[in-house]
């Protein structure tokens, strides 16, 4: 391992030793005396004293022909011999040195010239290390005073090493952009190779500094030309966090230096870890855990080189910066599933860093008042319950760590040590850190939440794109500028394109599933920062070659760390065709093979293409309506619960819904004969366009994916309106203020309750449906089948006089409108599907219906 980084072929180490010409005469000299050994022997057999034994002539050019061989591959395996040599021989030849320095010396003397090549694969992660640090300074705010402005940019690489982050980060953010840049090691064979490599490039900005990383200093603090505490614009530790022993005492230095505001810490680094509390549930490293014989080995393994894994140092730096960016991964350098080294990458600021925008904006904005155990909201403030005495994720002996003072320069503080009292005080002043939510730079919409037992249940999204047609919608409910909206966010297409046609005021999208979050952040995300010809790219043909290098150069700074943790995983979704994923892309692939078995796939291209709507109506009735409405598509796959829930996302109590009016038959038919006759499917009807083509096109595709609408979403008045809560309907409503909303939009979501007798009363008045039940298997399931009355009671307080809770069912008068007339609400249809006419483009549900909030 290292105290410095490495990773890619080292570029003053390339010549070979022989000509290419050279090595491929002694390959052929080697494989001509191996495979033709007998008539080698055969001829030179007479020409041998009589005293040489026969197998030794086969002996002997055998050894020759390995001798050839090995010297032409001498300059392929040279490399990997000295590496192994290093790395695993040596250490167990000599015994530790008792300082760090010279264990560094010892250990990286023979192998420091071919350092970068042998950390290729080993070391992997720097490289989104560095991205996300070059892209959140890029996309760091406007500084608000002359003095933030005239503020030198310095950044300090801790245990650099070679220099080769400091070469990589070049690539994404030019060196010139710094003022100085420090590389700070204690090795000096590695340092030579840094001071190499940075006078090739001619970098006059570059310094090496060979010094101890827990008491670095540098010139301009020496001098007193600059304060050390807050001088730094940038921080990094990229395999070297885990290498250092005074740890405590470095994170403790970096956090002093690194400006309070508008520095960033970037670390990259292995780690184990099996614990996970309240604090990863927060953060968002709920694939932060390792199975205990993976803890064990990597440990063990590697303490042999005095890289220490333990969870210390990581807790200890998630307590001591602010997280920004955290994601969690597997090194499978060996392209094997069995062995997979943990890291991570972390991108931090300080705890002092202003967060009380993000505070507003989601306590007072959002309606997200409530904490955690009152009322059932998920929502972090800090990850750590902690007192300057130490808690059970970090005790008191290491909290209290205190860290050597500087003394430099006029500007330093005149005490040479911080007293306990003032540590002390200075956490309780500071306090524990926030979520990444709060010191996300840019861009707040996605309100906190904690990572849920329930969640694992999502490991991905179940619709890619949302089937209500939110044009009518908008027309019908008459949605206006003076709204607040509570929507479920689903895709996100008709949030955004109820911010598009009518710019309500504030847009809550609610979806407990954090998969479907994800999806509209990366939108919102992505019209930020994006041209429209890659916006398209990603969401109009759901592909998108480069998208893993957009994700983290320029979309990272606007997305949550959870988004980005959860993309960054998921960025093969777009290598092919994002529709095609998720639970939704099922029913897309059965589509297609149904049309290509029944030879129809043809017709579905002419169909999509089609001009006319009499063209679309003949297509439809002549070849495709009979391949899916025949009797093994009816009773195989659409009348089977199992797939009309993985692939459809409908439960069987919507089932029954519809069963209600009668067979699935009547459903289908009722659902799709109608609409080939409302508009053509080329001009107009993007939702079965995407259905049948797989991808949009610019003739037919939603609002915000044409250009007027992507350009309109750029604005901050049109999407600022939006928050975006990962939670129950039940538990967003309980955060909100009376009165505080005019229209909820819950799609089709109360057809999956179950049904409640009508003779069951109401809840009483200002009654809360438990968070925890601890009480027996039937008192729960009743608590389960009164909670839609609880949602609605909280729809009435929360809507204003006048104000609307609208929702489709697939049934055509479904059971809870009673339910709704016996809270008070005025409940009357706004359409039903009925003589075989259509609802709206989709005509996917049977019903659509309004509970008005009367005075």
């Amino acid at each position: 391992m290292s105290a410095s980084n490495g990773a890619a072929p080292n570029k003053h180490h390339s010549a070979r030793i022989m000509s290419p010409q050279v090595q491929l005469v002694l390959v052929v000299s080697a494989a001509s005396i191996f495979f033709g050994l007998s008539p080698l022997k055969t001829l030179i057999e007479p020409h041998l004293s009589m005293h040489v034994p026969k197998p030794v002539v086969g002996w002997s050019l055998a050894a020759i022909a390995l001798a050839l061989l090995l010297l032409a591959l001498a300059p392929y395996v040279r490399t990997p011999l000295r590496f192994i040599w290093n790395c695993f021989v040596k250490p167990l030849t000599k015994g530790d040195a008792p300082e760090q320095k010279d264990r560094l010396d010892s250990f990286y003397a023979g192998q420091a010239d071919v350092y970068d090549t042998t950390r290729t694969h080993l070391l992997k992660g720097r490289e989104t290390m560095l991205q996300l640090l070059a892209s959140h300074l890029k996309a760091q705010p406007v500084p608000s005073s002359s003095t933030e402005m005239s503020k030198p940019k310095i950044w300090v690489d801790i245990g650099g090493g070679t220099g080769w982050n400091i070469e990589k980060m070049d690539e994404y953010l030019p060196v010139s952009y710094f003022d100085a840049i420090y590389l700070i090691d204690l090795c000096e064979p590695l340092l030579e190779v840094a001071r190499k490599r940075f006078a090739a490039r001619g970098w006059k900005n570059v310094h090496v500094l060979c010094q101890d990383a827990s008491r670095f200093v540098l010139p301009e603090w020496e001098s007193g030309q600059l304060d050390p505490r807050g001088s730094l614009t940038a921080v990094t530790l990229s395999y070297s966090l885990s290498m250092i022993p005074p740890f405590y005492q470095l994170l403790d230095r970096c956090d002093q230096v690194l400006d309070p505001q508008r520095g960033l810490m970037g670390v990259v680094d292995f780690y184990t870890s099996r614990d996970l509390g309240n604090k990863e549930r927060a953060i968002g490293t709920a694939s932060k855990r390792v199975s205990w014989i993976a803890k064990w080995f990597w440990e063990c393994w590697f303490e042999m080189d005095n890289v220490h894994l333990h969870a210390s140092r990581r807790d200890y730096l998630e307590y001591k910066m602010g997280t920004i960016k955290l994601y969690n991964a597997r090194n499978n350098f060996l392209n094997s599933w069995l062995v997979q080294i943990p890291y991570y990458v972390f991108l931090g600021c300080s705890r002092q860093r202003d967060a009380t925008a993000a505070s507003k904006t989601f306590e007072v904005e959002a309606g997200n008042r409530l904490g955690q155990g009152h009322g059932g909201l998920m929502t972090p403030t800090s990850p750590f319950n902690v007192s300057p005495w130490g808690t059970p994720d970090m005790p008191s002996d290491k909290l209290l760590s205190v860290p050597a003072d500087f003394s430099i320069g006029p500007s330093a503080l005149e005490k040479s040590e911080v007293s306990l009292s003032g540590w002390q005080q200075t956490i309780q002043d500071v306090g524990a850190p926030l979520s990444p939510f709060h010191y996300q730079l840019r861009k707040a919409w996605r309100v906190p939440y904690l990572e849920e037992k329930i969640h694992e249940q999502f490991r991905t999204h179940i619709y890619g794109w949302t089937w209500e047609d939110p044009d009518v919608d908008v027309k019908k409910l008459g949605i206006n500028r003076n709204d607040h909206v509570l929507a479920i966010t689903s895709a996100g297409d008709n949030v955004l394109h109820y911010a598009l046609a009518a710019q309500p005021e504030r847009i809550h999208a609610v979806d407990m599933n954090p998969c479907q979050g994800h999806i509209l952040e990366l939108k919102l995300a992505a019209v930020q920062v994006l041209d429209y010809s890659d916006f398209w790219k990603i969401f109009g043909e759901g592909r998108h070659e480069d998208f893993e290098r957009l994700l983290t150069m320029k979309i990272s700074p606007f997305l949550s760390s959870h988004a980005y943790a959860y993309w960054k995983t998921h960025a093969d979704q777009f290598s092919r065709n994002f529709y095609f994923r998720g639970y939704s892309g099922w029913a897309l692939r059965l589509a297609q093979v149904a049309f290509f078995l029944a030879g129809v796939s043809g017709d579905v291209k002419r169909l999509c293409q089609a001009t006319t709507i009499a063209e679309q109506e003949r297509i439809w009735q002549k070849k495709l309506r009979p391949v899916l409405l025949n009797k093994i598509m009816l009773k195989g796959f659409l009348g089977n619960p199992a797939f009309n829930w993985h692939a459809l996302g409908v439960p069987k109590n919507q089932m029954n819904c519809f069963l209600e009016d009668g067979t699935v038959e009547d459903f289908v038919k009722a659902t799709l004969d109608p609409v080939p006759s409302l508009t053509t499917v080329r001009d107009d009807n993007y939702f079965f366009l995407l259905c049948l083509n797989g991808r949009y096109t610019r003739s037919s595709c939603p609002a915000y994916l044409k250009p007027e609408g992507f350009q309109a979403l750029k604005l901050a008045k049109t999407n600022n309106a939006f928050k975006l809560h990962t939670d129950t309907i039940l538990n967003v409503l309980r955060g909100l203020p009376d009165e505080n909303l005019t229209k909820i939009i819950v799609m089709d979501s109360m057809d999956w309750f179950d049904p409640i007798p009508p003779s069951t009363p109401l809840p009483p008045v200002g009654s809360t449906a438990l968070d925890v039940l601890d009480e027996s298997p039937e008192a729960a399931y009743e608590h389960l089948k009164s909670e839609l009355d609880f949602e609605i009671l909280e729809m009435k307080r929360v809507l204003k006089v006048g104000g609307h809770a609208i929702w489709r069912s697939a049934a055509k008068r479904p059971w809870y409108r009673q339910r709704f007339e016996l809270a008070g609400f005025k409940v009357e249809p706004i359409d039903i599907r009925e003589n075989g006419q259509a609802i709206d483009r989709v005509n996917m549900y049977a019903s659509f219906w309004r509970a008005e909030k009367l005075a």
